[in-house]
């Protein structure tokens, strides 16, 4: 005899409810988690960061902007779906905006059964330099994974300008954000760049084109993370 997945339902997907001395089938909780289980695996959202929640995420008490950012982030969250724009994490590498974008995206998974795509900027990028070589162009592929990224409901968009775009790539993002910028769709994104000049670095505009950079102004929320690399600070060691 099979045994069953659910105690509840018998694995039918349905429990009969009595709603004024009538029996209503309505769906199961093993369904509503198999739905998102699936959008869970659609996210895209990197390994390490699966399932991990805003408590994870530990501001450096030396630097309040930490704290700041996991309050908006909180914020987001709890106002989902009624938001209006999203938030642009600026900060160094290791302040942790990986870890808010992805514990954001989970939280609104679990939580209000949303659909989610994460994306960084340089595997986006790269798939879209298939279209760079006239002789192998794959202009369906492309057109797919654009139209995917521009109609999912909240996309997580990382690592914006990590890399300098051909003018094609550049194009091709544009026209992604400007779709969801038109649509009205929120987007949460992080960048290494800010938008004021640190010495010789580059501003969030030169990296990703003014065109780009206009468009997130009204489409995020700028929040800026400060502090040294996490990384650096907890797993570094000395040689002898």
């Amino acid at each position: 005899m099979k045994e069953t997945k659910c105690p509840i339902c018998a694995d039918s997907g349905w429990v009969l409810v009595k709603v004024k001395e009538r029996e209503i089938a309505r769906p199961c909780q093993c369904r509503q988690n198999d739905v998102r289980m699936l959008k869970v695996d659609h996210a895209n959202i990197p390994l390490r960061f699966v399932g991990t929640e805003l408590k994870s995420y530990f501001p450096d008490k030396e630097n309040p902007s930490q704290a700041r950012a996991k309050k908006a982030s909180a914020k987001f969250v709890a106002d989902y779906p009624a938001v209006s724009v999203g938030l642009l994490f600026h900060g160094g590498t290791g302040v942790g905006k990986t870890r808010l974008l992805c514990c954001i995206g989970n939280q609104l998974i679990k939580e209000k059964g949303c659909e989610v795509i994460y994306i960084d900027w340089n595997d986006l990028a790269r798939e879209m330099k298939s279209g760079e070589d006239a002789a192998s162009r794959d202009f369906a592929t492309i057109s797919q994974l654009i139209q995917r990224l521009a109609r999912v409901e909240l996309l997580l968009f990382d690592e914006l300008g990590a890399s300098r775009p051909s003018p094609w790539v550049e194009d091709n993002i544009y026209y992604l954000i400007n779709r969801r910028y038109n649509d009205n769709r929120v987007t949460l994104f992080a960048s290494n760049f800010f938008d004021s000049k640190i010495g010789s670095e580059e501003t969030l505009s030169e990296r990703i084109g003014a065109r780009i950079r206009s468009r997130l102004f009204e489409m995020a929320s700028s929040v800026e993370i400060k502090g040294a690399d996490y990384r650096h600070k907890y797993y570094h060691t000395e040689e002898s």
